[in-house]
């Protein structure tokens, strides 16, 4: 039996993550705090690190609750902190990417695989967090698990 569904109450002012659906962006996350509750499920979200079309000011964008999740809690690990294989989120391009680690480079950097993009890119460990799924209203860790 599933464990039951914990609800988490937005308002106006909590911050969360929203998911990228536009073609180039599926499956990243940016950071937002929600600007106004419309009700039905929709909320206007205010993202902290992307910005209108004049570049002038944050950008507004309604989004439905099932495409929003909390900041996930901090586990951030130390620089030699995460493993081969392990999946993660990258903070890159404003917004985080889920990738696998794939090799150390050196103390503090990794060589991360993008199964979307088939990339490998280094990143270094201050732009890495370990990945956690948001799924029946609590957090879950993903550490070693490949990308689908």
């Amino acid at each position: 039996m599933p464990p039951p569904n914990r609800r988490v109450t937005l308002r106006r002012g909590s911050n969360v993550e929203v998911i990228g659906k536009e073609e180039g962006f599926f499956g990243s996350y940016y950071e937002a705090t929600i600007f106004k509750c419309l009700g039905m499920g929709c909320y206007v979200v205010q993202y902290m690190n992307l910005l209108e079309d004049s570049g002038r000011k944050p950008l507004l964008d309604v989004v439905r609750l099932k495409d929003i999740r909390p900041i996930p809690p901090d586990h951030d690990a130390d620089l030699d902190g995460f493993e081969v294989n392990q999946c993660i989120d990258v903070y890159d391009n404003e917004g985080w990417w889920v990738g696998e680690i794939k090799s150390k480079r050196r103390r503090g950097e990794y060589f991360v695989y993008f199964s979307s993009t088939n990339e490998e890119i280094v990143y270094s460990a201050p732009q890495i967090r370990t990945h956690m799924e948001w799924s029946n209203g609590s957090w879950t860790f993903q550490n070693n698990r490949t990308q689908q």
